[in-house]
C-alpha cells in the first residue's frame, strides 16, 4: 500500500484498464487531471475544438476497437456540448468512460462558475452517474465505471471529480478490476418455443439490427436466415448486422412505415434480432403489427423485450449464442417438409433480389453521366475505387440508402453509421475515433453538408495527429433529409423548391477551403469523370483529405 494523490491513482486505474487514448478539451477543472496525463507513459491526449468532436472520436474509437471510449470533459458547459454525442452513444449502447472536471468541493454550495448538476445535466443519456466527494472513492467508482460501460447493456457512463480531490493523497493499492462474462446464455425453454413457432411457419421474415453486431453474431445470424429461409431486412443499418450482398437481404424495412404493410401482412412469423420494437418516427394511428403476426424477440438487453406490445417468445441472453444453440436445434429437428419449403423460399427470395439488384443497376446506368453528379454515380465509382481492409464511416443522410446498396458491405465491422441515435454531425469525428481503434484499417467517411457542418473542426484534430482518413463532402447546399421527410409528413412535392429553414445557400459553404484552414488537403469534384481519379489520389496519399463533392438537388 502507497500515498498516493488522488490524480496518480486515477492514472494508474486507466492503465491498469488499458486506456490508450484521452478524448477532449482541457479546462480550469481539468489542470490537475492534466498534469498526471503528462507524467503518465502510454495514455495520448487527443485534443479537439469542439466536445462534439471529443465525444464523436470517443464512439468511434469503442465501437471500432471493442474497448471502451475514455472521454474527459470541463465541468457543466463541457457536458452540455456533449449531449448531442452522448444521445446517440445512449441509444447505440455504445460503452464510453466519461470523467468530468467539476469545481473545488469548498465552492460547490456558492453557485461557482462553470459549474452546476453535471450527473443530472447527463443523466438521460447515461448508463449510470455518480459525483465523487471523497478521494478515497476514486478507486471504487472508476472500476465500477468500467465495468458498468462494458456490462450488458452497454452504454456510457459517467463520474464527476471536483478538481481538489485530485490532490488529495490517500492510501491506495491496485487490484484488477471485476473481470464480467457478460455472455449469457438464453432459457433452453424459450429456445425450445422458438423452434416450435419457426417449425409451423410458412413466410418468416427477419429483422435484424446493431445486437448482431454488439455480440458478434453476425455468422449466426447468416446461417439461422439460410436454415427457416426467411426475408431479411434492416429497419437501422447501423453496422454490418447482415451481408448486404446475400440473396436473402432486401435491404431497408421500417416496420412502423406504409411501405412495410405489404410485406408484413403476408408474413405470419416475425423474427427480431438485437432490433428493438419499435421507434415510430411519426405517429400512424393504425396498427403497427397485423393482428395474426407471431413474433420471436434476441436480445441482449432486457428492456427491449416486450418493450412497446407483447411477443409470443423473447428470448433474453447473449444473441450470439441464442443463435448457435437454436440453429443447431434447426439443424437436427426440423422436419423434412419444413427443410423443403425453406429451400423452395430460399430460391424465391434469391430471384426478387436478383430483380432488385438489377434495377438499381440500370438506375445507375441511367444516372452516370448526371450533372450534378448523381448520389449513384459516386457511391458507384466509390465501391470501384476503395482500398482493401477500409471501414466507411456514414453521416450522409440523404444518400444513406444509395451508399449501403452499392457498396458491398459484407464484413463485420466494415461499416459504421450512428446506431439509433440519429443526431446528425457524427461522420467526420467518429471517423478520426475508428482511425485510432483500427490503426490498421483504411477509414473513409462519407458525409452530408448539413451534418460536416457540426463538426467540421474535427479535420484540425485530423491534421493535428495526422491522422489519414479520407472526409467525404456530398455537398447539394440543403438540408435534402429534412425535405424528405417534410414529404413524409406533408405529402409529395417538387424536391427542388425552396423552404426556409432547408437552404444552405446564400453562402453555399466550400468545404475545400476549411479543409484547408485547419491543415488538411481539400479536393472538389464537380463533373461525374472527375470522381475516380480524385479518390484514388485521395485515398493513396496516406494523410487526412477531403474530396468535396457537388451532387444532385433534387435527389432522384
Amino acid at each position: 500500500m502507497a500515498l498516493m494523490k488522488g490524480k496518480n491513482v486515477l492514472m494508474d486505474l486507466l492503465h491498469s484498464e488499458n486506456v490508450e487514448y484521452v478524448f477532449g478539451i482541457p479546462g480550469a477543472t481539468e489542470i490537475e487531471f492534466m498534469d498526471a496525463l503528462e507524467e503518465t507513459e502510454g495514455i495520448e491526449y487527443i485534443l479537439s475544438l469542439n466536445e462534439i468532436v471529443s465525444a464523436g472520436m470517443a464512439e468511434g474509437y469503442a465501437r471500432a476497437s471493442g474497448k471502451p471510449g475514455f472521454l474527459n470533459l470541463h465541468t457543466g458547459p463541457g457536458v452540455a456540448a456533449a449531449l448531442p454525442m452522448l444521445y446517440n452513444a445512449y441509444a447505440g449502447n455504445v460503452p464510453l468512460v466519461i470523467t468530468a472536471g467539476q469545481q473545488v468541493t469548498q465552492l460547490l454550495q456558492h453557485d461557482p462558475h462553470l459549474s452546476g448538476d453535471i450527473v443530472a445535466t447527463a443523466q438521460p443519456y447515461l448508463k449510470w452517474g455518480t459525483e465523487i466527494t471523497l478521494a478515497e472513492d476514486i478507486p471504487v467508482a472508476m472500476q465500477r465505471a468500467f465495468k458498468l460501460a462494458q456490462q450488458y447493456p452497454t452504454g456510457p457512463v459517467l463520474v464527476s471529480i471536483p478538481y481538489d480531490i485530485l490532490t488529495e493523497e490517500i492510501e491506495y493499492t491496485q487490484k484488477p478490476n471485476t473481470k464480467v462474462y457478460p455472455h449469457l446464455r438464453p432459457d433452453a425453454q424459450a429456445i425450445r418455443q422458438a423452434f416450435d413457432l419457426i417449425k409451423n411457419a410458412k413466410n418468416p421474415v427477419i429483422l435484424v439490427e446493431s445486437g448482431v453486431a454488439r455480440c458478434n453474431a453476425q455468422d449466426e445470424a447468416v446461417r439461422f436466415a439460410e436454415l427457416i429461409g426467411a426475408r431479411v431486412y434492416q429497419g437501422w443499418m447501423s453496422d454490418v448486422n447482415f451481408p448486404v450482398t446475400h440473396p436473402q437481404y432486401l435491404w431497408d424495412l421500417d416496420p412502423t412505415s406504409p411501405p412495410a404493410k405489404a410485406v408484413l401482412e403476408n408474413t405470419d412469423l416475425l423474427i427480431s434480432i438485437g432490433a428493438p420494437m419499435f421507434g415510430q418516427g411519426f405517429f400512424n394511428p393504425e396498427p403497427t403489427l397485423p393482428e395474426q403476426l407471431k413474433i420471436i424477440q434476441f436480445d441482449e438487453n432486457p428492456w427491449e423485450i416486450g418493450k412497446n406490445f407483447p411477443v409470443d417468445c423473447g428470448i433474453l441472453g447473449d444473441i450470439k449464442s441464442a443463435l448457435g444453440e437454436l440453429n443447431g436445434l434447426l439443424d437436427s429437428e426440423l422436419p423434412t417438409d419444413a427443410k423443403e419449403s425453406a429451400t423452395s423460399r430460399r430460391k424465391e427470395i434469391s430471384d426478387e433480389k436478383t430483380g432488385m439488384t438489377a434495377a438499381l443497376e440500370e438506375q445507375i446506368n441511367a444516372e452516370k453521366d448526371s450533372q450534378p453528379i448523381a448520389i449513384s454515380r459516386l457511391m458507384s465509382d466509390l465501391k470501384n475505387t476503395i482500398l482493401p481492409d477500409t471501414i466507411i464511416v456514414d453521416d450522409c443522410w440523404s444518400s444513406s440508402a444509395m451508399l449501403r446498396r452499392i457498396l458491398n458491405l459484407t464484413e463485420p465491422g466494415s461499416f459504421i453509421r450512428s446506431r439509433k441515435g440519429g443526431s446528425i454531425g457524427s461522420g467526420l469525428s467518429m471517423a478520426l475515433g475508428v482511425k485510432l481503434g483500427a490503426p490498421g484499417k483504411n477509414v473513409v467517411a462519407v458525409s452530408g453538408d448539413g451534418s460536416a457542418a457540426w463538426n467540421m473542426q474535427a479535420l484540425w484534430t485530423a491534421a493535428r495527429y495526422n491522422l489519414p482518413v479520407t472526409f467525404i463532402i456530398t455537398n447539394n447546399a440543403t438540408y435534402r433529409q429534412v425535405k424528405l421527410t417534410r414529404k413524409i409528413v406533408l405529402g409529395d412535392y417538387p424536391l427542388n423548391e425552396k423552404y426556409d429553414g432547408m437552404e444552405l445557400e446564400n453562402p453555399v459553404i466550400d468545404f475545400c477551403k476549411l479543409a484547408e484552414s485547419m491543415g488538411v488537403e481539400g479536393k472538389k469534384a464537380r463533373k461525374p469523370e472527375e470522381l475516380v481519379p480524385t479518390f484514388e489520389a485521395a485515398f493513396k496519399s496516406n494523410k487526412p483529405t477531403l474530396v468535396e463533392v457537388l451532387v444532385e438537388n433534387p435527389p432522384k
